[in-house]
């Protein structure tokens, strides 16, 4: 549940909002010719399975940027998959709020804030989150997924379509010769040059480093206070479509699985087979809503007539994984508020708007 009276009001354009105390009951008598609405807590998803054989522990972790659709999509496929031999946990959606708002950090650059972060940043439950997942699961690696600018074959300030390391070696893991061994499985099998995987080594832990924003990110913290070996995995934003974004990923994430001993079943040469089936299945989307008391179950666009002082809940919402409902206009942090006037929610599926509930105050 999000901190409620962090805030106690937010101006918007002719609107007037007015978050919850912790008495909301006499603040509603204060408001009651507003509209309240209450919508459940974002969820914080992720998926363990260990498989009947021995073999390695990986941790995927998609989402940390909202607007890479092509990483948070590889991670959530993995998700419905089984695992053989190994261990496999997957966090697709780590900032599922930036996600829905389809910005690369609606509070920020999420993967900045690993070396520090205020315990007032919207953003801290998602972060101490990560860090306490890795410290309980702990991993042989950790994948860190992302959809970036450009091709770095061809531009080397462009981080799309590589791989990101942040040394040559760590503590006597080989991170440069791994990664160099993904991409060369990888580029076999892609046929355009300027789609091919080089690696990017930032250099971070060299006091002359031409990127010490990187000491900031996540591979970072998992090397230097987890000990633990950690890969960035870049698509291309400039890829044609979510479908090939997604490809890109599943073809390094099988060749570091397999690196790390794990096996999955169906294995990710199954997927790519079968790609656009995983990516475009077929959901039926709904939203119950609890208004004055009464349940209502809406599966399309709808306008509904409220009279003045309502009490609006969302109580669940269904689809995939990723649908969520957010309001025009408000703060996506807020999970509880008060609005003077007509309001519009768009049930999302990640960053595709499904429909529209328009609530009209009578």
């Amino acid at each position: 549940m999000e901190d409620l009276s962090r805030r106690n009001f937010i101006r918007l354009a002719g609107s007037s909002l007015l978050l919850l105390s912790l008495n909301p009951d006499e603040v509603f008598a204060k408001h009651n010719s507003k509209l309240h609405f209450k919508l459940p807590p974002k969820p914080l998803q992720y998926y363990i399975k260990e498989g009947k054989e021995k073999g390695g522990r990986v941790l995927i972790i998609g989402g940390i940027h909202g607007n890479e659709p092509g990483a948070y999509k590889a991670a959530d496929i993995l998700m419905d998959l089984d695992v053989k031999k190994g261990t496999v946990a997957v966090l697709p959606r780590t900032n599922f709020v930036s996600v829905l708002a389809n910005v690369r950090g609606y509070n920020g650059d999420m993967n900045r804030k690993f070396h520090r972060i205020s315990r007032k940043d919207p953003d801290y439950r998602y972060v101490s989150f990560i860090k306490d997942f890795i410290d309980d699961f702990r991993p042989d690696v950790v994948l860190s997924l992302h959809d970036g600018y450009g091709f770095h074959i061809k531009n080397k300030k462009h981080w799309g379509q590589c791989i990101v390391i942040d040394a040559v070696s760590y503590k006597g893991y080989p991170l440069y010769s791994t990664a160099k061994y993904v991409a060369d499985r990888v580029n076999k099998k892609i046929t355009k040059k300027h789609w091919k995987i080089p690696i990017h080594n930032t250099d971070t832990f060299n006091r002359y480093t031409k990127y010490k924003e990187q000491r900031k990110s996540l591979t970072y913290y998992v090397l230097s206070k987890c000990n633990i070996p950690a890969f960035c995995i870049e698509a291309s934003k400039q890829l044609p479509d979510l479908e090939t974004k997604t490809k890109m990923h599943l073809m390094m994430i099988k060749e570091f699985l397999e690196i790390f001993n794990v096996e999955l079943d169906p294995g990710i040469d199954h997927v790519l087979s079968n790609l656009s089936s995983f990516i475009n299945r077929k959901r039926v989307y709904s939203v119950r809503l609890n208004i004055n008391g009464r349940t209502e179950i809406i599966n399309s666009s709808k306008t509904i007539k409220v009279p003045a002082g309502s009490r609006i809940r969302f109580e669940s919402v269904y689809g995939n994984r990723g649908s969520f409902v957010i309001p025009e206009g408000v703060n996506l942090n807020y999970s509880g508020f008060y609005y003077s006037r007509n309001i519009r929610f768009f049930l999302k599926d990640d960053y595709k708007k499904v429909f529209t509930l328009k609530f009209v105050k009578t």
